[in-house]
């Protein structure tokens, strides 16, 4: 396990990066994180994908664990908004294809990741040779009224204001089916320790800032549900999507579908999911996430397999 610093795309930002490797990797497995958590939180699976021959990295997005400069900055994405995310995530992927040259490269992105990562493979799929989509929010039609309010309290109250109302909008709702487990942000999984760690972290759960909602969710749903701008330069990328039922980001099987058949009709030839029955939304620490584990390594082995 090592840490270290890749400089981002913009704004002179820091990505604190977490890789686990082993002596002769076969293959680059990198990950993205979801919204207000961080990188170490995906150290297990990590753990598991390394002792089966894969390097992994991660690093803190840009407003995100370490790749802050102050508690302040945590939900803010900066100047470069978006396309920073977008293109920090890519920085990472060009500085593993340096370190490990000639390896095959598959992306898995979770929650805002799974977001971040359709933006990447908009713009980089010829630099992956595989991708998972996880937990993935379905399409809401009011991203853009979301977007402009949260440019209207932006202008009156400044781009690093946390507002409540916008964080009722994104996720405020999620909790409402899973009140008879008495516990805050039991929506994200059936595993109480999972979700009263979470809870106690300093480092998950915190309120974005308006230039953060803007960035991280709004815009990046309206880009990656919008048919405009998409090259599929690699039609032949294999993009695989994973959910629990009961997660309430994909609002239903039906609207997780919908997220399958969208990358489907761009162009690419290759599109699978897998939903899991009882599981909600973060299928990667929930209470039998060994079976996605399995599951994960399999799909990664057969894309190396061709």
């Amino acid at each position: 396990m090592e840490k270290f610093t890749i400089p981002g795309a913009s704004d002179n930002v820091q990505l604190n990066t977490l890789v686990i490797a082993p002596e002769s990797p076969k293959a680059v497995f990198q990950l993205v994180h979801g919204m207000a958590e961080h990188k170490e939180r995906y150290i297990p699976l990590m753990n598991y994908l390394s002792e089966k021959g894969y390097a992994c990295v991660i690093n803190d997005l840009r407003g995100h664990g370490e790749s802050v400069a102050s508690q302040e900055d945590l939900g803010y994405m900066g100047k470069g908004g978006m396309r920073g995310l977008v293109d920090d995530v890519h920085n990472v992927t060009n500085w593993a294809k340096e370190q490990y040259p000639g390896l095959p490269v598959f992306l898995l992105g979770h929650s805002m990741g799974s977001m971040i990562v359709r933006s990447y493979i908009k713009r980089y799929d010829r630099d992956i040779d595989g991708l998972i989509v996880c937990g993935s929010p379905s399409n809401n039609p009011a991203a853009g009224l979301g977007n402009f309010l949260a440019w209207c309290i932006g202008l009156f109250k400044g781009q690093r204001h946390r507002s409540e109302f916008l964080a009722n909008l994104s996720t405020g709702s999620y909790d409402k089916r899973f009140k008879a487990d008495g516990l805050k942000n039991a929506w994200l999984s059936t595993n109480r320790a999972n979700v009263q760690a979470y809870n106690n972290d300093p480092l998950c759960g915190f309120t974005f800032t308006v230039n953060g909602y803007r960035n991280g969710l709004f815009r990046l749903m309206q880009d990656i549900y919008s048919p405009k701008g998409w090259t599929v330069s690699h039609p032949e990328l294999p993009v695989h999507f994973i959910a629990g039922s009961d997660d309430p980001c994909i609002v239903s099987i039906r609207k997780f579908s919908e997220a399958v058949s969208f990358i489907r009709a761009r162009g690419y030839r290759e599109v699978t999911s897998q939903v899991y029955p009882g599981l909600r939304h973060e299928i990667l620490n929930e209470t039998g996430r060994e079976d996605v584990f399995r599951d994960i390594l399999a799909r990664l082995e057969s894309w190396l397999s061709r």
